[in-house]
């Protein structure tokens, strides 16, 4: 009986030290740190907040919203107050998941955090950080005012300065026109505050009195220069782009590249312009064309939504805008980096003559070259045997059209077998 009694107590704390193990462990793969304490967001007070954004989820290896035409989220932003001179912006997965998501509604889900770096110096030479602004979206905590809880603390988050419902807060972030209580960003539409000129709206008009005017682009800068080619100077080139080329790349594009972070896309409101020229590049003779690439976002995400134009030297004649099927075809060929062939984005530069050079683009030269003089429908009404087209082709180069014989040869072919 005694035997019984002293291996059944044996079992029984047996079974009880597993029980506990199992307990302790489950306790520690739910607890602070832990993958599903993370994914179940932090608690609703200033301290767990920041510790959260600090230790267990840190708010640097977060991305930031997309850039648009009034922000690019990805670098410093000038700042206003109560912010200081100077912010950077981050925002986490439950935030970005939710923006990217079909049918998304202009508001953010619960567990969504968006953490602002405030700085007091520059752009350029924002200094040391001065003070972290967090917001947390809570289920329930503040219906008021779209349920988010505030945070003030400072840059090295060893004093909290405010949390909660932080009235300075909710009243400056509630100003008409914000979305869901944030001001420097509305889901591609003009957000209720933001600092200095905006891009251009996707319109060929728009883009070239940019490019022209507001930010001339002869002032930007080009890609880095490498061992293949300097950017800095004109480039030998082929058609349809005419025998020499000069690149012109804007700074928000420049930026990007400069980053540890840059993944090899060019970020929205990115702007390419080359300048094309008929003669080659010992004597490359006046401006024939302008051809721009500029990123919008959601434009067209099959083509990683680039906006094409071709104009004329001076911006006074489009020639071709917007999903612009020759532009496409060419710059999407294999090997292509974000649909540039002269720079390849996380390498250097690609060599041209190392490329094998597309097949000449007809249809597409005829909106580059032919229209400058002439409308697209009345080309594409007339109806011509080969000879005919070669003696109006002809006509037209004796008028000074810029057309090599490479490419007097394929629009006779094209315009003919139409």
């Amino acid at each position: 009986m005694m035997r019984y009694s002293v291996t059944r107590l044996a079992g029984m704390i047996a079974v009880l030290v597993v029980a506990l193990l199992t307990t302790a462990l489950v306790l520690a793969a739910d607890g602070p740190g832990s993958p599903e304490h993370a994914a179940a967001g932090p608690g609703v007070t200033g301290a767990e907040l920041l510790h959260y954004i600090l230790n267990e989820d840190p708010y640097t290896a977060w991305k930031s919203w997309p850039a648009d035409r009034w922000n690019d989220f990805g670098d410093y932003l000038v700042g206003g107050t109560p912010h200081g001179a100077t912010v950077r912006i981050f925002v986490n997965d439950v935030a970005l998941e939710a923006l990217e998501a079909e049918g998304f509604d202009g508001v953010l889900p619960y567990r969504s955090i968006i953490v602002k770096e405030n700085f007091m110096g520059t752009v350029e030479e924002p200094g040391e950080l001065a003070a972290l602004t967090v917001m947390y979206k809570v289920e329930g905590y503040n219906p008021a005012a779209g349920d988010w809880f505030w945070l003030k603390a400072s840059g090295d988050g060893s004093a909290i300065a405010a949390e909660g419902a932080v009235e300075g807060c909710m009243a400056c972030h509630a100003q008409e026109g914000n979305a869901d209580y944030m001001l420097r960003y509305n889901y591609g539409q003009q957000p209720a505050a933001f600092f200095g000129e905006p891009l251009p709206e996707a319109t060929g008009a728009a883009l070239v009195e940019y490019v022209l005017s507001t930010s001339p682009y002869t002032e930007w800068g080009s890609w880095p220069a490498n061992d293949v080619d300097d950017f800095s100077g004109l480039l030998a080139s082929a058609e349809p782009h005419g025998s020499t080329v000069r690149i012109f790349v804007n700074d928000r594009a420049l930026r990007a590249i400069a980053r540890d972070s840059f993944d090899g896309t060019l970020p929205n409101g990115s702007i390419v312009v080359k300048e094309n020229y008929g003669g080659p590049l010992d004597a490359p003779g006046d401006l024939s064309a302008l051809t721009i690439m500029y990123k919008v976002g959601g434009f067209n995400p099959e083509a990683n939504d680039w906006f094409w134009v071709a104009a004329s030297s001076d911006g006074s004649t489009l020639r071709a805008e917007g999903a612009v099927e020759g532009c496409i075809n060419c710059h999407g060929q294999d090997g292509n980096s974000d649909y540039l062939l002269r720079y390849d984005l996380p390498q250097g530069a690609m060599a041209g003559e190392m490329m094998e050079q597309p097949a000449i683009d007809a249809n597409a030269l005829i909106d580059v070259r032919c229209t400058v003089c002439h409308t697209r429908e009345r080309i594409d009404s007339a109806s011509k045997d080969a000879a005919g087209w070669a003696a109006t082709i002809d006509r037209m180069i004796g008028k000074g059209a810029q057309l090599s014989a490479e490419e007097r040869e394929a629009l006779i072919s094209y315009l003919s077998s139409r």
